[in-house]
């Protein structure tokens, strides 16, 4: 849920995420500390317990001294100029992980590995873009796939509702068996799109379908003039770099960029695992 907010000279748009319960400043206009006591007032009151900013490069030490610290780092995002994904934590425990010698762990050694060579090959398999009735599997694929996830993707009700507020699915399928889906959240009024819900049923695994998905999402993002497409992951940072360089899907000369990572293992277990 966006909201704006105006406060001494300075414009910035929220996006309110009650399901993980956080504010991420997704825009702004003007000196982005100024309008910092009400973004936390904003956050408290939806209890929040994460701020995230996508910080101009300039803003990034008078954030930091407002207890705002990076976790990673997204190129080309303000019209061709790198944001700093900054943070804030507001509870204790979500500022805590059990993990973080193990993420680190997982990203050196996936870095040590060599890069799976994507075949130009496309699969013999259909690939379009998903419609409303499609929903139903679209849940059961996830359940298949994800113990847990961060959004109620197990609900085909929230499929539908996300299709019908600007994301956009992209699925595959051996004959009428869906095996692989990926989405695209759109911003439109900002021009940015994330690349999200990437799913392979275990038996088709190894292949990098996710590629020719996040593929076909790119090229419908470029049609619709949005030009800055980004995967965020909860992980180490910069390790989603790795895990979708690995799988064979390089960013060089396509549109999405660098990732924001942070806050646990489970999804960086998710993508190793299921691209």
């Amino acid at each position: 849920m966006l909201k704006s907010i105006k406060s001494n000279g300075v414009t910035a748009v929220l996006d309110h995420d009650g399901f993980n319960k956080r504010i991420r400043v997704v825009h702004y206009d003007g000196a982005i500390e100024k309008a910092l006591p009400e973004i936390v007032a904003a956050a408290k009151e939806e209890e929040a317990e994460k701020i995230i900013v996508y910080a101009k490069q300039h803003d990034e030490t008078g954030l930091a001294k407002q207890l705002f610290a990076p976790e990673g780092f997204l190129k080309g995002y303000y019209l061709g100029h790198p944001a700093c994904v900054m943070v804030r934590y507001l509870t204790e425990n979500r500022r805590q992980t059990d993990s973080y010698v193990k993420e680190h762990e997982m990203i050196e050694a996936l870095y040590r590995t060599a890069p799976r060579l994507r075949s130009e090959n496309k699969p013999d398999f259909t690939i379009r873009k998903a419609e409303a009735n499609d929903m139903y599997q679209l849940s059961m694929l996830y359940k298949k796939v994800f113990r847990t996830y961060p959004t109620p993707v197990f609900d085909p009700a929230y499929i539908e509702q996300t299709m019908n507020e600007n994301t956009i699915y992209y699925v595959m399928f051996d004959h009428d068996s869906l095996i692989s889906a990926a989405s695209a959240d759109i911003n439109p009024e900002l021009g940015h799109a994330e690349i999200t819900d990437c799913a392979v049923l275990p038996e088709y695994r190894g292949c990098s379908l996710t590629s020719f998905l996040i593929e076909a999402l790119e090229k419908e993002m470029a049609e619709q003039e949005i030009f800055n497409v980004f995967s965020l992951a909860r992980a180490a940072s910069f390790g989603m770099n790795a895990v979708l360089y690995h799988s064979g899907y390089q960013y060089g000369g396509r549109l999405i960029n660098n990732c924001y990572i942070s806050e646990g293992l489970e999804n960086m277990n998710i993508w190793c695992k299921h691209l």
